[in-house]
This record gives structure tokens, sequence and C-alpha cells, in this order.
């Protein structure tokens, strides 16, 4: 990049002369961008809400803001845009803080001349693409490490911490928690006849099924192949048999293509004062191959 590729480089500067000063050196190394100053914090603001803006110059201390706030006011009003402070050669450690804060540089009036300004402009655009890049990257290795890349909702690793955190909450305030866990019934012969693209369409189908079914509250994972947990909090025993039968019938009764109906398996069990996660889910497991022994599609409670 150079500084022919800026479109608009806004100036927050309230010193006339050291705005003529930074445009003209703009100017003699051929910036074409359109240079935009403003004198006041709030205005840059403004600005920045209205309008696409390459780089900002800001100028630390101006008639409504001074000293870091100033940098951090303006980086919450506009993350996505590299900022290059001004400072003042008395208030040159307010620039290095201003890194720490979030900046891509810092400039000290009385030592820049049209090269350091141009370096500066081209290096602070191209670290914030840097950072916004890095930031994307690891929201999505983040959402990938909680989320089942099949289905879109929690998967087994995450439950899990979610699963510790309620139970705490259950013992501090004494409040209800039930869980369900539900399996597919007979899910192979879904694979070997129909193909395991189908499978994955009826695991994803199931997903939203619950989702769409349950409270914004309720947590809802994928545990394994076709093993899902449904964890209820602030739900007792019997409301959440209801739950479970509620979703029974919704999957029963759902086409999932053409005519292909799916059944499932549910487990019911509420928490008890000395449960820990393990003997929870345990419970959960055995009362759910209790509704398999039992002749399937069917809720058993423990």
């Amino acid at each position: 990049m150079n500084n022919n590729n800026l479109h608009t480089v806004l100036m927050i500067e309230d010193d006339p002369g050291d705005s003529l000063l930074i445009k003209e050196m703009l100017e003699q190394q051929e910036c074409k961008a359109r240079i935009v100053n403003v004198e006041r914090l709030s205005e840059g603001i403004c600005f920045l809400q209205q309008n696409h803006c390459d780089v900002v110059l800001l100028d630390m201390n101006l008639p409504d803001s001074s000293g870091l706030s100033t940098m951090t006011r303006l980086l919450d009003a506009a993350p996505t845009t590299p900022i290059v402070v001004l400072t003042g050669l008395s208030d040159e450690s307010f620039g290095i803080e201003s890194l720490k804060s979030g900046a891509q540089d810092y400039l000290v009036k009385g030592d820049i001349d049209g090269r350091v300004l141009k370096r500066s402009i081209f290096y602070a655009v191209e670290r914030k693409k840097l950072e916004i890049a890095l930031k994307q990257t690891r929201d999505l290795f983040e959402r990938q490490a909680r989320i089942d890349y099949l289905t879109g909702i929690y998967n087994r690793l995450m439950f899990t911490e979610l699963l510790e955190a309620e139970l705490q909450r259950a013992r501090r305030y004494g409040s209800e928690l039930s869980l369900i866990m539900f399996d597919l019934d007979h899910f192979k012969n879904i694979n070997d006849t129909h193909g395991h693209n189908m499978g994955d369409h009826v695991l994803k189908e199931i997903a939203k099924l619950v989702s769409d079914t349950i409270r914004a509250h309720d947590i809802i994972s994928r545990w394994g192949g076709e093993e899902f947990m449904l964890l209820a909090p602030k739900t007792d025993f019997h409301q959440a048999a209801i739950l479970a039968e509620k979703l029974r019938v919704l999957f029963e009764t759902h086409d999932f293509s053409d005519g292909l109906q799916v059944t499932a398996s549910f487990g019911v069990t509420q928490f008890r004062g000395d449960d820990h996660a393990d003997s929870f889910t345990a419970r959960a497991d055995e009362a759910m191959y209790m509704a398999k022994q039992n002749g399937r599609n069917r809720i058993e409670t423990m």
C-alpha cells in the first residue's frame, strides 16, 4: 500500500499551524487522499460514524478531551480504524501508553517529517489489517473449540464447562436443575439405508428443532454421534419430563425428508444435592438406556 491508495485521512488537531504543516507533508508525499481536519474529538467521532476513513491522525490534547481517554474514546467509537497518535515533546509518554491501549503508532510533532509521516501511516494501516485478521482467526478458533462442526450447537467440551457452572449455581442457591439425554433410535439404519448425507441432515434438523423449542437459557449440546444433552436450569423433574415428551412427539411427527421419520429415546433426571457432573450425566444416561431397553421412542426418568 502507498499513500495514493488512501481515500480519506481524518486529522483531529486543534492547532492550525500543526494542521497546516501535516497537510503540506502529505501533499509533498503525493498523497491524493481527502484530508479532513476537525478540532474536537466529538466532531471526529461524528465524522467516523457517518464516513469511511482509512486512518486517523489524533492529537492527544483537544478542547473537549485530553490524555489517554482521547485515544480510548476514539477507539471505542471506531474500533476498526487505525489510529496514529500525535504528541508534543512534553507528553511523549502518552504516546507510548496509547500503543498499549490500541493505537497503531505515535509521532512526536517536533520530530515529524514527510517520510516519517508516510511510513507511520503505511504501517498503521497494515498493522490494523493484521490485527483484524488475527482477531477473526482467533474468534474462529474459539468458536470451533466450543461449537459442534456439523449441527452448530455446543459440543461436549463446551457443554461440560457450562454444566459445571450450572451445578455450582444449583448448589449455591438451591435452585432446580434438570438434565435430558436423548439418543436417536436406529440411527445406523438411516446412514445405511439413506446414506451419510441424509444422516448428517437428520442431525442438523434435530439440533434446529430443539433449538427452536427450548428457552433461551436452556443449553443443548451434541454429546457424541447421535446422542444429545439438554440442560434445563430452574426446571424440576416433572417440567423436564414434559419438555422431553414435547420433543419426543416433535421428532416422531416431523418429516425429515420425503416421509422419513425419526424417533428418539429420552432419559430425564434432576439434580441432587450430592451430584457432581459425572453422577448427574451417568444417571441421565442410565435412564436413556432404560428407554432403549423398554422399546425406544419413549421417556424414562430416574
